[in-house]
């Protein structure tokens, strides 16, 4: 789906929650004064540096995100730079958060494994399971359900399950229907990526402002913030372990315009919880041009 398409997508939900609580980071937003030490490019924001962030994203080999052998090996080849010593479960949950993330948003994914990855971690906001309800709610009538119709798109139902897993599932397939999509990864590229550990220092300070310096958002980003990040920005955990990480992804070839498919980086950050011994993510976010649309607010 291309930028008009999410445009229209978000003025047509412009009543449900979860679309007005992921944030439009902009250019004028604040962030560090430190230099900018790029990555990857350094892309200038000007149309030359647009025009060369383009020609480096649709220059990197990718391959299929699809279950298999071959994905596993690509994660597993991802180094690490970690400012303390990782145990083996630790590596291997970081490595298993991306898989899993990605294979549920993928042709080798389902509505069900959708749910599945957005539960992965329990029920840990039951106000975003209230406010999913609401939205289903309002699309049976008002001004919601009004521009759903004027746009010719059918009316979701409420699932007669109200479960959490029932809600995110019937969700997250209401999304992709919207924008006409099966799925929203078709090819990935970690040529750029790595994993980085690191305890924090003095106050959290937020994933995007660090790409945003550091020459990796030319374009700025849409954000998804789960509950958790909120708790964390309050009050960081005592010996908190962070990890953080990029990737390059391609919208399925299938859904592209005739421009061409899509490529936009997509970053991560999670947080280690050593009580249920697995990675709980923190904060997520996109370049505002990714044909992409996630629940992670409602976790």
């Amino acid at each position: 789906m291309k930028p008009l398409a999410i445009q229209a997508l978000h003025f047509a939900l412009v009543a449900i929650w979860f679309v007005q609580s992921a944030g439009i980071a902009q250019e004028g937003d604040s962030s560090p004064t430190a230099a900018p030490k790029s990555q990857y490019g350094g892309f200038a924001s000007d149309a030359a540096g647009h025009q060369a962030y383009l020609d480096y994203l649709h220059g990197l080999e990718t391959i299929p995100v699809e279950a298999g052998v071959e994905l596993q090996q690509a994660i597993k080849a991802i180094p690490v730079e970690s400012d303390i010593v990782l145990t083996s479960t630790q590596e291997a949950g970081l490595r298993d958060w991306l898989y899993d993330f990605l294979i549920a948003f993928s042709a080798s994914g389902s509505d069900s494994l959708a749910a599945v990855f957005y539960l992965r971690e329990g029920v840990n906001n039951p106000t975003g399971i209230k406010e999913i309800k609401k939205q289903f709610a309002a699309f049976e009538s008002g001004p919601a359900a009004a521009q759903l119709k004027s746009m010719g798109i059918e009316m979701p139902e409420q699932p007669v399950d109200d479960t959490p897993f029932a809600l995110f599932q019937a969700m997250h397939k209401f999304g992709l229907a919207m924008q006409g999509r099966t799925h929203f990864f078709g090819n990935i590229s970690f040529l750029a990526s790595k994993y980085s550990v690191f305890e924090p220092q003095g106050e959290y300070e937020s994933y995007r402002d660090y790409a945003k310096t550091h020459g990796l958002l030319p374009l700025g980003a849409i954000e998804w913030s789960p509950k958790l990040r909120k708790e964390i920005e309050e009050v960081i955990p005592t010996g908190a372990v962070f990890a953080q990480f990029m990737f390059i992804a391609e919208e399925p070839e299938e859904f592209a315009s005739f421009e061409g498919t899509i490529r936009h980086p997509f970053f991560a950050r999670l947080v280690w919880n050593p009580e249920k011994n697995m990675w709980r993510l923190v904060e997520a976010f996109a370049s505002n041009d990714a044909p992409v649309l996630f629940l992670f607010n409602a976790m």
